[in-house]
């Protein structure tokens, strides 16, 4: 047969023709729903809700050492908390799932009170932080779901304060021990540096503008003594050279021409004297005795050299000496050589002359400037040898200088870091140390309880208004589904259209219902069951209504307010 396509009359027709089996599905799926509004088990859940409170004293001035998120810490807690170590005596304090405990043991139980236990944080801000959570427990009685959050929120605030005690501790603990191990660290170096200094104090880097400064002026020091020996080397020579030229002792007679008479002269008029007044007196007279006197002295003298003249060898020596000091210098080997023998001559002259009584007053000033200009030579030439000492250690110095310089700076670069580490972790554990007592005076981050868990007085399961409109829901489509599923399997044919389209002709006749009074009889049996059952559904629906979600009273209060009429209820 075509498809036909079933008007308005067509659908009246089905629900006529079917109304019991729309009605009788739909009363069913009611009655079950409205069971299962009645009889599901009331349940009760109890709710805290705990602040996330920021410390008290700013961040700027005592940090924390706790850098985790709020909402971290809570899930980090609600995982310390939810064990089995934890939950077992709560779960034996309330006597709860006691006929599961019994089946299945105490894992099984803390399985199910981990399931009925919410934690839930409350967000708020631009980026979504948590300021407070709840925390929630849901059982058939009221007290004991009170009991049990009450006794799961003090678990959270516990092992809140306890952690955070534990973590300052802990990292106050390794940070002390790290300060202690790196001044130990600190320690051996600086004895390290200590000992290298003490080993390289002159050479180190700090000393080498020092040592350059020293080696400078030591330069500039030998090259003035230089110039200074050269001055009284030149000045020596010249004294020499006039000291020569003179004769120790003032002439002791004149001859007959009115010359005055040399010494050996002098002997030789002396000898004759004696031999004349040997002739003439004893050997103990007076005259005698002072000739023989004289001339003894007079032999002493010339025994010895102490009288030079011009022409002696030392006097030559002395004017070559003169002669090549005005044109080398004081290093020519040369020079070297004639003031050495210079100085071996004039030292036996003085010595001679010293040992004598020299009286020539020029003679005896000439030799005193002459001694005093060789002490003068000889402190310079001796400094002139500690200057030459002095420069060659501070170029020793020099040239240590690069290689003991590495090896301070290594010494140096792992010291400055050391004190560098140990400054900032020395810090950190103050930071610490402050943090700790920041949390062992509960001034930090901490969790407050603002709600209390209370003993509920309202059920918050199972939601029987709901089940009961679902219910209502339910029975309508239970019912039309039942309908369409069974006009969908019958093949008879129920109108006049179809008969037509089917034989292709219209029927000749059509023979109408005939009604009998059985027929009759149990159209009323039915129309009295139909209203029976609306009766009941109606009663039991405002039983469900009264007892189930709010009084009768009220309900019509609120329909006449939703529907517009406040003032007949004002009336």
């Amino acid at each position: 047969m075509q498809e036909q396509t079933l008007s308005v009359s067509d659908y009246l027709a089905i629900l006529k023709r079917r109304k019991w089996q729309l009605i009788i599905p739909a009363i069913l799926t009611f009655i079950a729903a409205t069971a299962a509004a009645v009889f599901l088990p009331t349940r009760y859940e109890s709710t805290a809700t705990i602040l996330i409170e920021q410390q008290e004293i700013p961040m700027d001035l005592v940090r924390s050492t706790i850098t985790t998120y709020a909402e971290q810490r809570v899930q980090i807690i609600n995982q310390r908390v939810m064990t089995t170590e934890n939950l077992s005596p709560i779960i034996e304090r309330h006597d709860l799932y006691a006929a599961l405990r019994d089946k299945l043991g105490m894992a099984s139980a803390v399985e199910k009170i981990r399931e009925d236990i919410e934690v839930e944080t409350i967000s708020a801000g631009a980026r979504g932080e948590a300021i407070a959570f709840t925390v929630s427990y849901e059982s058939e009685s009221p007290t004991v779901a009170q009991g049990v959050t009450n006794d799961v929120v003090s678990l959270f605030l516990n092992e809140n304060a306890r952690d955070r005690r534990r973590a300052t501790q802990e990292i106050s603990r390794f940070l002390d021990q790290e300060s202690r191990r790196l001044a130990g660290e600190v320690s051996t170096l600086e004895e390290k540096l200590a000992r290298f200094k003490e080993q390289h104090g002159d050479t180190i880097p700090e000393m080498m503008q020092v040592n350059r400064q020293l080696f400078q002026r030591a330069e500039d020091s030998l090259r003035q003594t230089d110039q200074d020996i050269q001055t009284l080397e030149v000045n020596q020579v010249y004294l020499q050279s006039e000291l020569a030229k003179l004769n120790p002792y003032v002439a002791t007679g004149r001859g007959s021409d009115g010359r005055v008479l040399s010494p050996s002269e002098r002997l030789k008029e002396l000898e004759t004297e004696r031999l004349r007044l040997s002739s003439r007196y004893s050997v103990t007279h007076p005259d005698r005795i002072a000739v023989e006197r004289e001339i003894e002295t007079l032999r002493r003298e010339i025994g010895r050299g102490g009288i030079d003249d011009a022409s002696s060898p030392r006097s030559a020596r002395l004017g070559e000496l003169a002669t090549l000091s005005s044109r080398y210098s004081s290093e020519h080997p040369e020079v070297k050589a004639l003031q050495r023998q210079a100085n071996a001559s004039a030292g036996s002259s003085s010595s001679s002359a010293g040992s004598g009584d020299a009286d020539n007053p020029l003679y005896i000033q000439l030799q005193s400037q002459v001694a005093a200009n060789q002490s003068k030579l000889d402190a310079l030439r001796e400094s002139r040898q500690e200057l030459e000492s002095r420069l060659a250690e501070l170029e020793s110095r020099l040239a240590e200088g690069p290689k003991i310089e590495r090896e301070y700076l290594l010494i140096t670069r792992d010291y400055d870091a050391a004190v560098e580490k140990y400054n900032q972790v020395k810090s950190k554990h103050m930071e610490a140390v402050l943090a700790e007592s920041l949390e062992k005076e509960s001034k930090g981050e901490r969790f407050t309880l603002i709600e209390p868990p209370l003993v509920p007085d309202q059920p918050s399961s199972p939601d029987r208004p709901k089940i009961f409109l679902i219910g209502l829901v339910a029975a309508g489509g239970a019912g039309l589904g039942t309908v369409a599923g069974l006009e969908t399997l019958d093949g008879r044919i129920y109108a006049l259209r179809t008969i037509s389209n089917a034989v292709g002709a219209p029927p000749l006749a059509v023979i109408p219902f005939i009604e009998s009074p059985a027929h009759r009889r149990r159209r009323l049996i039915k129309r009295i069951v139909l209203i029976v059952a609306l009766i009941a559904l109606i009663a039991g629906s405002a039983f469900a209504i009264q007892y189930f979600w709010m009084p009768l009273d009220a309900v019509w209060l609120w329909l006449l307010e939703r529907l517009g009429f406040a003032h007949i209820i004002a009336g």
